[in-house]
C-alpha cells in the first residue's frame, strides 16, 4: 500500500491530490478482493486451486458440477420427503424424487477420485449409429521438403480406423424389505455411492483394457514388483522420444504410494512432495497427473503384472458414450412383488496412438 506523507504546510491542491490517490488505491484493493471472493465461491474452496498446478477448464467444470450436486442433495435432505421411508416414497406422488437423488449421489461419486474419461479423447456418437462408432487415429507424420519452382506433392496422412463397441454396464439392486423400510436419506447416500462406484469401475476397466491393447512400448520395473520414479522417468523419456509429452499416469494406490515413499529422499522431489506429506493431497510429479484408482487390482490382477500406464490425455485413448451421465431408474416386477433400482450407461473405449503409451510391468 502506498503511503503519502502530508505536511501541515501543504497547500489545498496538494492535499486534494493525496486524497484522490488514496481513494484510487482503496478502490483497486476492493475490486481485487471482490474478484477473489467470487473465484473462491466458484471453486468451492480456495484449496482446490492447488499448490503445484493450475486447474484445467475440465477440472473447473468438475468442481462446479460437484458443488451443484452437493447443493441439490442438501436441498433434498432438508425437505419433507427425506423424512419418509423408501417404501413411502415409492408409493407416493413424490416417487420421482428418489431416482433423481440417487442419480445425483452416483454422479457425485463418479466425480470424486478417478474418472478415467478424463484421460480420453471424447468421440462423438452420431444419432442412429447404434452401439458402434468409428474414429480415426492419425499417426505421427514426418515433414516434407520442397524445391522452389517445383510443383508441390501432397500426401494423405496415415489414418487408422478404430471401431468402438459400446456396452451397457452398471448395477441393479433389488429393494428388499430391509431397504424398503430404510430412510430416504440413508438409501440415497448408500445406494448412490455404491452404484456410482460400480459405474466408475466399469469406465476404468474399459479405458485401461484399451490402453493395454494399444500400448506401443513396455518396460519392466527394475526392483521386480515395485513402481518407483526411475521407471516413471524412463517411460516419460520413451514417450518423449516418440514425439509425445505424457501428462498422466494410471496406477493403483499401492503402487503410487510405493513410488512416493520409496523416492522421497531424492532432493529434487522435496518441494513437490511437501504438500503430499503435510496434507495428503496427490501432487503433480514429473509433470504427470497421478490417477490412482482403487479398482486397479480388480482390472489388473497379479497375473497381469501391470504396474502403471503412462500416456497423454486426449491422445492415448478414446471414449464413446451414448450418455454423458449414468441413468437411474426404479422398476417393479409384479410377479415377484418386488422393486428394483438400476444405474446404467452405455459406453466403450479404444486405444489411441500406440507410441504415446508406455506400459510398466513387474518382472515376477
Amino acid at each position: 500500500m502506498w503511503e503519502v506523507n502530508r505536511k501541515e504546510n501543504d497547500n489545498t491542491s496538494q492535499n486534494k491530490e493525496a486524497f484522490d490517490l488514496d481513494t484510487f488505491v482503496k478502490s483497486i484493493d476492493q475490486r481485487i478482493n471482490e474478484r477473489l471472493a467470487k473465484l473462491e465461491e466458484k471453486l468451492v474452496n480456495k484449496e482446490d486451486l492447488g499448490l503445484y498446478g493450475k486447474l484445467t477448464m475440465r477440472e473447473l467444470f468438475t468442481l462446479q458440477k460437484k458443488k451443484a450436486l452437493t447443493e441439490k442433495l442438501q436441498t433434498f435432505y432438508e425437505s419433507d420427503q427425506s423424512q419418509m421411508t423408501v417404501k413411502e416414497l415409492l408409493t407416493s406422488t413424490s416417487n420421482i424424487a428418489l431416482p433423481t437423488m440417487v442419480q445425483s449421489r452416483a454422479l457425485l461419486e463418479l466425480k470424486s477420485l478417478v474418472d478415467a474419461r478424463d484421460l480420453c479423447m471424447p468421440a462423438t456418437v452420431p444419432k442412429g449409429s447404434g452401439k458402434t462408432v468409428d474414429t480415426q487415429i492419425i499417426t505421427q507424420p514426418g515433414f516434407d521438403e520442397w524445391t522452389e519452382g517445383s510443383a508441390l506433392s501432397a500426401a494423405d496422412p496415415s489414418l487408422t480406423k478404430r471401431t468402438i463397441t459400446m456396452k451397457a454396464f452398471g448395477k441393479v439392486t433389488q429393494i428388499s424389505d430391509l431397504l424398503a423400510n430404510t430412510s430416504a436419506i440413508n438409501f440415497v447416500e448408500q445406494m448412490g455411492r455404491v452404484h456410482g462406484s460400480c459405474v466408475k469401475n466399469g469406465i476404468f476397466k474399459y479405458v485401461t483394457v484399451a490402453l493395454s491393447a494399444a500400448a506401443g512400448g513396455s518396460l519392466s520395473a527394475a526392483s521386480g514388483t515395485s513402481l518407483t520414479f526411475a521407471e516413471v522417468a524412463t517411460a516419460i523419456k520413451n514417450n518423449a522420444n516418440n514425439g509425445f509429452q505424457p501428462d498422466f499416469i494410471a496406477t493403483s494406490p499401492a503402487n503410487m504410494w510405493n513410488a512416493f515413499t520409496t523416492s522421497y529422499d531424492v532432493k529434487q522431489f522435496y518441494s513437490a512432495l511437501i504438500d503430499l506429506f503435510t496434507t495428503g493431497k496427490i501432487p503433480k510429479v514429473l509433470g504427470l497427473d497421478w490417477y490412482a484408482d482403487p479398482y486397479w487390482d480388480t482390472v489388473c490382477p497379479a497375473g497381469v503384472k501391470t504396474l502403471a500406464y503412462v500416456g497423454t490425455k486426449g491422445v492415448s485413448a478414446v471414449w464413446a458414450g451414448l450418455q454423458e451421465e449414468p441413468i437411474v431408474e426404479f422398476y417393479r416386477v409384479p410377479t415377484e412383488l418386488s422393486n428394483y433400482v438400476i444405474t446404467h450407461m452405455d459406453g466403450g473405449s479404444i486405444g489411441g496412438v500406440a507410441n504415446s503409451i508406455q506400459k510398466i510391468t513387474s518382472q515376477s
